[in-house]
């Protein structure tokens, strides 16, 4: 039956083989060891109609963490599926960067915006318990979910907030620092007619004509909501960090520097207010 699957999605599949393990784990409830040393028992009737149910929606590029209702980010298991996009790996090091700059021993202010899934703002608040982390998302079912998402990994240091970027967002607050993975990808990207992305919803993708319309409205607006020594932190494409650094340069920000995800591509530039 693994076999079968990972045959099945080997030309729509850039990870065949991870995805039908991954599907099979999801329906029979059991670790990869333990189906590697039963493979040779005979499945149940009804775990064949759902593997291979689920093999076919795979197939048709539904994302394998829509179809397990999880995907598992940093130190947290987070539930999603098609209200939010998939948090990829690619985000951990926006986290990481982040985690850096928050001393584990004082309170601090964090924002995170555009939150989704609540990926970012949960792993941040996960490893620095003192901070007071506000995530905000224009979609109320976003939030709906990053707030179950808060519950499940046992994360009370975070407040939701419904605002269109920092629109909702008190005037009279200044934070130590506001971290995003907006949309950034420009609205004729090829990419977005890949199978996974068509599923994933394309507000939280396409960041207008050349990918950077919310970008710049972030960092626009940010030192009005930053503490002097305040960091700003962004995931951006890959072949963007070069018109993000001179974004964040015009605007004024200091010490500005891009951070390689786990592939080696630039994909997080950071800036101090002073």
């Amino acid at each position: 039956m693994l076999e079968d699957g990972k045959h099945a999605l080997y030309q729509q599949s850039d990870t065949p083989k991870i995805d039908a393990e991954v599907l099979l784990q999801h329906v029979v409830q059991r670790p990869l060891a333990w189906l590697i040393s039963h493979g040779d028992k005979p499945a149940s009737i009804e775990h064949i109609k759902r593997y291979y149910a689920l093999i076919a929606e795979r197939q048709r590029g539904q994302p394998v963490a829509y179809l397990t209702g999880e995907k598992e980010f940093w130190s947290l298991t987070l539930k999603v599926d098609s209200r939010v996009l998939v948090p990829r790996p690619d985000t951990e090091t926006l986290v990481e960067q982040a985690l850096a700059r928050l001393t584990p021993t004082q309170t601090t202010q964090v924002l995170d915006l555009g939150t989704g899934s609540g990926a970012i703002a949960l792993a941040i608040a996960k490893e620095r318990p003192l901070a007071e982390v506000i995530a905000v998302d224009s979609s109320e079912e976003a939030l709906d979910l990053a707030t179950e998402n808060a519950r499940r990994n046992h994360v009370d240091n975070v407040a939701f907030l419904h605002s269109d970027w920092f629109a909702e967002v008190p005037a009279h607050m200044r934070f130590d620092l506001i971290a995003s993975n907006p949309p950034y990808v420009h609205a004729e990207d090829p990419h977005l007619s890949e199978p996974d992305l068509r599923f994933e919803p394309a507000v939280a993708l396409v960041g207008g004509g050349d990918g950077l319309d919310d970008i710049r409205m972030i960092v626009n607006n940010t030192p009005d909501f930053l503490q002097s020594g305040g960091w700003l932190l962004i995931e951006h494409g890959y072949d963007q960090a070069a018109a993000v650094v001179a974004l964040y340069s015009s605007r004024g920000f200091q010490r500005i520097e891009t951070y390689q995800d786990l592939n080696g591509q630039p994909r997080c530039t950071v800036g101090c207010w002073q």
